[in-house]
């Protein structure tokens, strides 16, 4: 049984709250980007190591994505994100304030737990309220989730030189607390009334998989031989089958394999996924192909890579334009808008230019943002007891994909060849996505046509 939330309280402390949760989780994945090199010089610590910071804070955002849904829909959105907002805000000042490489580490895990809580809740707080109020806030977590990563290299190199790296983690402490005081003013969300149990053995068997993939994935960044890359992979297909065996019999599994078994979560996940993979092949091949091919400064680079942001955004006020449902909105132009940008930057590779990329870039950032739209819009019409979990659902699946999409396109970038050879490496990878951007149309076209018969 469920308590449903009371909309006669102020609705725009709903928004702020979400908008600013997600602007936050979002932001920090890039903000100290820049910052690498004056850690490394700090700290006295190579660049690979502190590069951790980066790493460890995406892997805890992605393991505590669906324990901290749990959390919100047994305790109630609202005290999840009261938490999540302070231990992001604590965190970052003890991140502000680190005299070591360590503590900074260690303090950017904290960081990644706290956004996962927040990430997981904005969208779960989000697909409780009215239908009018979803399709108004669908369009400001849109804005949210687009600006963090816009705003993080531009405003990171903005404090960078006028105030120092401490101020890249101190500046979200003022925000993390009148994130919470607006969080004060929403009514207790939904509260699960019949108790069930926390599945602690998924979560660490999860874990110990998840860490086994990434070092799989940067087995020649950190030097594994091949008897220790086999060890590593034998080992984590043998927590995945028992993983599975006990998520199977679990009442409440860490990972929801029963809501997956829903056409429609399956459905959304895969495509969190998908728009996760293809965000994270542009994201990290966009600066690399420009630094190879152009003599632009990398500040100019940094302006032109912005055009996917940028069309994300874009695409929250095309969407009031054309205002059709979300079946019209995957199929006629979310889909073939990622589509013709793959094809264009296919068309393109051996000569690529600037208009030529911004035009593509700008369609993937459009349709992209579209497409992730309507996702979240099919996700607040599911299931009201697991909004929260639902939202963690999806922000761990694009994660995820945008890490699989990143480490993928630079293992094929980084391939020891002339530079004669690197526009047919450029191809392949634009090839390669626009094939998996086919499949997907594909399987939402089998999916919502089913859909629209039952």
């Amino acid at each position: 049984m469920t308590q449903a939330v009371n909309s006669t309280k102020p609705i725009y402390s709903i928004y702020i709250t979400c908008c600013l949760g997600l602007f936050l989780s979002t932001l920090d994945t890039g903000i100290i980007n820049l910052a690498l090199n004056s850690f490394s010089v700090d700290f006295d610590v190579s660049l690979e190591y502190i590069g951790l910071s980066i790493t460890l804070y995406l892997l805890l955002l992605i393991i505590f994505l669906v324990p901290s849904g749990w959390l919100g829909d047994f305790l109630g959105q609202k005290i999840a994100l009261i938490v999540g907002f302070l231990l992001f805000g604590l965190t970052s000042m003890i991140a502000g304030f680190s005299d070591s490489a360590n503590q900074l580490i260690l303090s950017r895990c904290g960081q990644g737990i706290g956004a996962a809580l927040l990430q997981a809740n904005c969208l779960g707080l989000a697909g409780l309220q009215s239908s009018k109020q979803k399709i108004k806030l669908n369009s400001f977590i849109m804005l949210a989730i687009s600006l963090g990563p816009i705003l993080g290299p531009s405003l990171g190199g903005i404090i960078l030189k006028l105030w120092g790296w401490q101020f890249l983690f101190l500046i979200n402490v003022p925000l993390c607390i009148v994130g919470s005081l607006f969080c004060l003013r929403i009514n207790t969300s939904v509260i699960l009334l019949n108790e069930e149990t926390f599945d602690l053995k998924g979560m660490i068997l999860f874990f110990i998989m998840l860490v086994g993939c990434v070092s799989l994935i940067y087995s020649n960044n950190i030097n594994l031989s091949s008897v220790e890359t086999s060890f590593i992979g034998f080992s984590s297909l043998i927590i995945f089958l028992f993983f599975g065996k006990i998520e199977s019999k679990h009442s409440n599994p860490f990972f929801p394999v029963k809501l997956l078994s829903i056409s429609s979560i399956r459905y959304i996940s895969i495509g969190s996924l998908i728009f996760g993979l293809t965000a994270g092949i542009i994201f990290s091949a966009s600066p690399i192909i420009f630094t190879r091919e152009t003599s632009y400064p990398i500040d100019e680079i940094g302006l032109i890579c912005t055009a996917s942001p940028i069309g994300v955004i874009l695409s929250v006020f095309v969407k009031k334009v054309i205002n059709p449902n979300y079946k019209k909105i995957i199929l006629i132009y979310a889909l073939p808008l990622m589509l013709s940008a793959f094809a264009l930057l296919f068309l393109v590779s051996f000569n690529i230019s600037v208009f030529n990329y911004v035009i593509a870039a700008m369609c993937y950032g459009l349709g992209g943002g579209l497409f992730q739209s309507s996702l979240i819009q099919i996700a607040m019409e599911q299931k009201k007891d697991k909004q929260s979990t639902i939202g963690g659902l999806l922000r761990l699946f694009q994660n995820g994909g945008i890490i699989i999409g990143a480490a993928c396109s630079l293992a094929l970038l980084e391939i020891d060849i002339s530079p004669l050879e690197y526009n047919s490496n450029y191809q392949t990878l634009w090839g390669i996505t626009f094939i998996v951007l086919t499949i997907m149309f594909v399987y939402s076209y089998v999916f919502l046509v089913r859909m629209k018969n039952n």
